[in-house]
């Protein structure tokens, strides 16, 4: 399943947007300015794809 998943976003498609947390990780949705986890400001934003 991984694997189909990988090889779908890096040989075609439209990129898809991950934006995370750089102090624990944790996923979070678009716009968001603070990590509903950690409360860490610093959100990153990966273009994937």
């Amino acid at each position: 399943m991984i694997r189909r998943w990988i090889s779908a976003r890096l040989l075609g498609g439209r990129p898809e947007r991950i934006h995370e947390c750089r102090r624990c990780g944790s996923t979070v949705d678009a716009g968001c300015e603070r990590c509903p986890t950690c409360g860490h400001g610093g959100i990153a934003t990966y273009e994937i794809g």
